[in-house]
Protein backbone atom coordinates (compact mmCIF):
# COMPACT_ATOMS: atom_id res chain seq x y z
CA UNK A 1 0.00 0.00 0.00
CA UNK A 2 1.02 3.60 -0.58
CA UNK A 3 1.19 4.50 3.11
CA UNK A 4 3.43 1.51 3.80
CA UNK A 5 5.75 2.56 1.00
CA UNK A 6 5.85 6.07 2.42
CA UNK A 7 6.61 4.73 5.90
CA UNK A 8 9.38 2.58 4.48
CA UNK A 9 10.88 5.60 2.74
CA UNK A 10 10.83 7.62 5.95
CA UNK A 11 12.66 4.85 7.76
CA UNK A 12 15.43 5.07 5.17
CA UNK A 13 15.94 8.80 5.78
CA UNK A 14 18.67 9.48 8.31
CA UNK A 15 17.38 11.34 11.39
CA UNK A 16 20.00 14.00 10.83
CA UNK A 17 17.75 15.46 8.14
CA UNK A 18 14.98 15.83 10.73
CA UNK A 19 17.45 17.64 12.98
CA UNK A 20 18.37 19.90 10.08
CA UNK A 21 14.71 20.69 9.39
CA UNK A 22 13.81 21.63 12.97
CA UNK A 23 17.01 23.65 13.38
CA UNK A 24 16.16 25.51 10.17
CA UNK A 25 12.69 26.30 11.52
CA UNK A 26 14.12 27.38 14.87
CA UNK A 27 16.65 29.72 13.27
CA UNK A 28 14.03 31.05 10.86
CA UNK A 29 11.64 31.89 13.70
CA UNK A 30 14.11 33.23 16.26
CA UNK A 31 16.47 35.16 14.02
CA UNK A 32 13.63 36.23 11.76
CA UNK A 33 11.94 37.79 14.78
CA UNK A 34 15.22 39.43 15.74
CA UNK A 35 15.34 41.13 12.34
CA UNK A 36 11.75 42.34 12.75
CA UNK A 37 12.89 45.21 14.97
CA UNK A 38 12.77 47.73 12.13
CA UNK A 39 9.13 46.92 11.46
CA UNK A 40 8.23 47.99 15.01
CA UNK A 41 10.30 51.16 15.23
CA UNK A 42 7.67 53.63 13.99
CA UNK A 43 4.77 52.10 15.96
CA UNK A 44 6.89 52.12 19.12
CA UNK A 45 7.94 55.73 18.56
CA UNK A 46 4.28 56.70 18.39
CA UNK A 47 3.13 54.44 21.23
CA UNK A 48 5.77 55.53 23.74
CA UNK A 49 6.28 59.10 22.44
CA UNK A 50 9.94 58.28 21.94
CA UNK A 51 12.52 59.68 19.57
CA UNK A 52 14.11 57.60 16.83
CA UNK A 53 17.41 57.64 18.73
CA UNK A 54 15.77 56.26 21.88
CA UNK A 55 14.16 53.39 20.00
CA UNK A 56 17.36 52.75 18.06
CA UNK A 57 19.21 52.46 21.37
CA UNK A 58 17.16 49.32 22.07
CA UNK A 59 18.55 47.76 18.91
CA UNK A 60 22.07 48.80 19.91
CA UNK A 61 21.71 47.17 23.32
CA UNK A 62 20.23 44.08 21.67
CA UNK A 63 23.24 43.64 19.39
CA UNK A 64 25.64 43.98 22.33
CA UNK A 65 23.74 41.46 24.45
CA UNK A 66 23.50 39.07 21.51
CA UNK A 67 27.23 39.31 20.78
CA UNK A 68 28.29 38.89 24.40
CA UNK A 69 25.98 35.92 24.84
CA UNK A 70 27.58 33.80 22.12
CA UNK A 71 30.64 32.51 24.04
CA UNK A 72 28.42 31.85 27.07
CA UNK A 73 25.92 29.96 24.92
CA UNK A 74 28.71 27.82 23.51
CA UNK A 75 29.84 26.89 27.01
CA UNK A 76 26.26 26.13 28.11
CA UNK A 77 25.77 23.88 25.09
CA UNK A 78 28.90 21.95 26.05
CA UNK A 79 27.45 21.46 29.52
CA UNK A 80 23.72 20.97 28.87
CA UNK A 81 23.42 19.97 25.22
CA UNK A 82 21.95 21.62 22.14
CA UNK A 83 18.33 20.69 22.76
CA UNK A 84 17.98 22.22 26.21
CA UNK A 85 19.58 25.52 25.17
CA UNK A 86 17.63 25.78 21.90
CA UNK A 87 14.27 24.91 23.48
CA UNK A 88 14.68 27.20 26.51
CA UNK A 89 15.78 30.04 24.24
CA UNK A 90 12.67 29.69 22.08
CA UNK A 91 10.51 29.73 25.22
CA UNK A 92 12.31 32.83 26.48
CA UNK A 93 11.83 34.67 23.18
CA UNK A 94 8.18 33.64 22.91
CA UNK A 95 7.25 34.64 26.46
CA UNK A 96 9.15 37.93 26.29
CA UNK A 97 7.59 38.81 22.94
CA UNK A 98 4.14 38.37 24.46
CA UNK A 99 5.13 40.43 27.52
CA UNK A 100 6.07 43.31 25.21
CA UNK A 101 2.31 43.68 24.69
CA UNK A 102 2.09 44.97 28.28
CA UNK A 103 5.03 47.40 28.08
CA UNK A 104 4.10 50.84 29.41
CA UNK A 105 7.26 52.78 28.58
CA UNK A 106 10.41 52.67 26.51
CA UNK A 107 12.55 51.41 29.41
CA UNK A 108 10.40 48.33 29.85
CA UNK A 109 10.78 47.73 26.13
CA UNK A 110 14.54 48.09 26.48
CA UNK A 111 14.65 45.42 29.18
CA UNK A 112 12.21 43.04 27.49
CA UNK A 113 13.54 43.24 23.95
CA UNK A 114 17.01 44.72 24.30
CA UNK A 115 18.13 42.40 27.10
CA UNK A 116 15.89 39.39 27.78
CA UNK A 117 14.76 38.58 24.24
CA UNK A 118 18.30 39.12 23.00
CA UNK A 119 19.58 36.47 25.38
CA UNK A 120 17.05 34.14 23.77
CA UNK A 121 18.18 35.20 20.31
CA UNK A 122 21.71 34.30 21.36
CA UNK A 123 20.62 30.84 22.42
CA UNK A 124 18.60 30.16 19.27
CA UNK A 125 21.32 31.36 16.93
CA UNK A 126 23.54 29.99 14.24
CA UNK A 127 25.99 28.84 16.92
CA UNK A 128 23.44 26.44 18.40
CA UNK A 129 22.16 25.21 15.06
CA UNK A 130 25.68 24.74 13.70
CA UNK A 131 26.72 22.63 16.68
CA UNK A 132 23.61 20.48 16.23
CA UNK A 133 24.31 19.95 12.54
CA UNK A 134 27.99 19.10 13.01
CA UNK A 135 27.07 16.46 15.58
CA UNK A 136 24.59 14.82 13.22
CA UNK A 137 26.44 15.13 9.90
CA UNK A 138 29.87 13.75 9.07
CA UNK A 139 28.94 13.29 5.44
CA UNK A 140 27.33 16.20 3.54
CA UNK A 141 28.21 18.48 6.42
CA UNK A 142 28.82 21.47 4.15
CA UNK A 143 25.42 21.08 2.53
CA UNK A 144 23.72 20.72 5.90
CA UNK A 145 25.45 23.80 7.32
CA UNK A 146 24.55 25.81 4.23
CA UNK A 147 20.91 24.82 4.51
CA UNK A 148 20.61 25.64 8.20
CA UNK A 149 22.31 29.01 7.67
CA UNK A 150 19.73 29.73 4.98
CA UNK A 151 17.30 29.97 7.88
CA UNK A 152 18.63 33.48 8.53
CA UNK A 153 17.65 34.72 5.08
CA UNK A 154 14.38 32.82 5.11
CA UNK A 155 13.60 34.29 8.51
CA UNK A 156 14.08 37.83 7.25
CA UNK A 157 11.90 37.14 4.25
CA UNK A 158 9.09 35.35 6.11
CA UNK A 159 9.05 36.95 9.54
CA UNK A 160 9.74 40.55 8.56
CA UNK A 161 7.21 40.60 5.72
CA UNK A 162 4.65 38.87 7.94
CA UNK A 163 5.25 41.38 10.73
CA UNK A 164 4.79 44.34 8.41
CA UNK A 165 1.54 42.88 7.12
CA UNK A 166 0.23 42.08 10.61
CA UNK A 167 1.18 45.50 12.01
CA UNK A 168 -0.66 47.24 9.18
CA UNK A 169 -3.66 44.94 9.54
CA UNK A 170 -3.99 44.53 13.31
CA UNK A 171 -1.53 46.87 15.03
CA UNK A 172 1.78 46.17 16.74
CA UNK A 173 0.28 44.83 19.98
CA UNK A 174 -1.70 42.10 18.29
CA UNK A 175 1.35 41.33 16.18
CA UNK A 176 3.62 40.62 19.15
CA UNK A 177 0.96 38.31 20.58
CA UNK A 178 0.76 36.41 17.30
CA UNK A 179 4.53 36.18 16.93
CA UNK A 180 5.00 35.06 20.51
CA UNK A 181 2.21 32.53 20.09
CA UNK A 182 3.85 31.20 16.94
CA UNK A 183 7.08 30.51 18.81
CA UNK A 184 5.37 28.93 21.82
CA UNK A 185 2.65 26.94 20.07
CA UNK A 186 4.43 25.79 16.92
CA UNK A 187 8.21 26.20 17.07
CA UNK A 188 8.65 25.14 20.70
CA UNK A 189 6.72 21.83 20.34
CA UNK A 190 8.63 20.97 17.16
CA UNK A 191 11.98 21.43 18.85
CA UNK A 192 10.88 19.76 22.09
CA UNK A 193 9.63 16.67 20.26
CA UNK A 194 12.08 16.21 17.40
CA UNK A 195 15.38 17.85 18.34
CA UNK A 196 18.01 15.53 19.82
CA UNK A 197 21.38 16.74 21.04
CA UNK A 198 23.33 13.64 20.04
CA UNK A 199 22.83 10.75 17.58
CA UNK A 200 23.43 8.37 20.50
CA UNK A 201 20.06 9.44 21.93
CA UNK A 202 18.46 7.72 18.94
CA UNK A 203 20.77 4.73 19.11
CA UNK A 204 22.40 5.66 15.81
CA UNK A 205 25.52 7.41 14.55
CA UNK A 206 25.93 10.61 12.59
CA UNK A 207 25.28 10.54 8.86
CA UNK A 208 28.43 9.25 7.19
CA UNK A 209 30.08 8.08 10.42
CA UNK A 210 32.73 5.49 9.60
CA UNK A 211 31.90 1.88 10.36
CA UNK A 212 28.09 2.13 10.37
CA UNK A 213 25.34 1.31 7.93
CA UNK A 214 24.02 4.82 8.52
CA UNK A 215 26.63 6.24 6.15
CA UNK A 216 24.75 4.61 3.31
CA UNK A 217 21.55 6.50 4.09
CA UNK A 218 21.07 9.76 2.28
Amino acid sequence: MVWKEGLGLLKKIHYGWVILAVCFIGVLAAQGLRYCFGAFMEPWEQEFTASRSMVSAISFVSFIVFALSQPVIGKLIDKHGVKRIFVYSIILIGVTTILIYFAQNIWQLLILYGVISSLGFGGASGVTATIAVTKWFHKKQGLALGLVEAGFGAGQMVMVSSSLFLINAFGWKSTVLLLGGFLLLIVFPLLAIFLKSEPAEMGIKALGAVGTAEKQQQ
